[in-house]
């Protein structure tokens, strides 16, 4: 089975010196860093909406993010309900984006991500109305630094227009695997999920042992997504 992780790409602001996880740095070595950081989501209303979002670089002292500066950061997340989100990086996956922090407006709802999830919950809304949207919940693993701790969390993964014809359906149900790719645009209060817009999307189907990731084709994009059948 393959790892469910879910990896962003964002541009954040550090509002935070960086911190050690632990009492020391070794000489010369990498550790563990924590800096806050706001990562900017979208309102009900389309407004921009800021997020706090933990970053947990495993630094060199001369890497660690500034207070006040803005990066584009890559890496795994964690959603915590309750201690919140974080995102895990290195000095290979970030970029000085600049000194003076951009407009929010500029970064609301622009933040890409790359996920494998196993889902939980499948959800259909305006069938009757025939232009039918489907809404998918999917569970992710990943290893807390801080709290040296594995966690699970969910994300709420909504299609809109890029939602599969009915016929293409029967591989998205309870318990498959699948890939999405997409903006990670707002966050569900009630839930405490992050909200994906999908752009692009895979079902991984067994067969006996083996299991088949499909290539993405984004040609299709605009189309619909892809669920491969083996």
């Amino acid at each position: 089975m393959p790892p469910l992780t879910a990896k962003i790409s964002a541009i954040v602001t550090a509002t935070s010196e960086a911190m050690l996880l632990r009492l020391r740095l070794p000489d010369g070595g990498s550790a563990w860093h924590k800096t806050k950081t706001e990562l900017i989501l979208k309102d009900p209303n389309g407004q921009p909406q800021v997020f706090p979002l933990k970053a947990y670089g495993l630094l060199m002292a001369d890497d660690v993010l500034k207070r006040d500066h803005t990066y584009h950061i890559h890496g795994p997340l964690g959603v915590d309900p309750v201690d919140g989100a974080f995102i895990k990086h290195s000095s290979m996956t970030q970029s000085l984006v600049a000194t003076v922090p951009p407009q929010h407006a500029d970064l609301a709802g622009k933040a890409w991500i790359c996920s494998t999830g196993k889902v939980l919950r499948v959800a259909f809304e305006n069938v009757e109305d025939g232009e039918w949207h489907l809404t998918v919940q999917a569970e992710h693993e990943i290893f807390d630094p801080e709290e040296r701790a594995a966690l699970r969390f969910v994300i709420t993964y909504r299609f809109g227009h890029f939602s599969p014809e009915l016929s293409e359906m029967e591989n998205i149900e309870v318990n498959t695997l699948m890939t999405f790719e997409g903006l990670v645009v707002s966050l569900d209060h009630e839930s405490k999920q992050l909200v994906v817009q999908v752009c692009c999307f895979a079902a991984w189907v067994s067969q006996g042992l083996f299991l088949t990731l499909p290539v993405f084709n984004y040609a299709q994009v605009l189309s619909h997504g892809l669920v491969v059948v083996t």
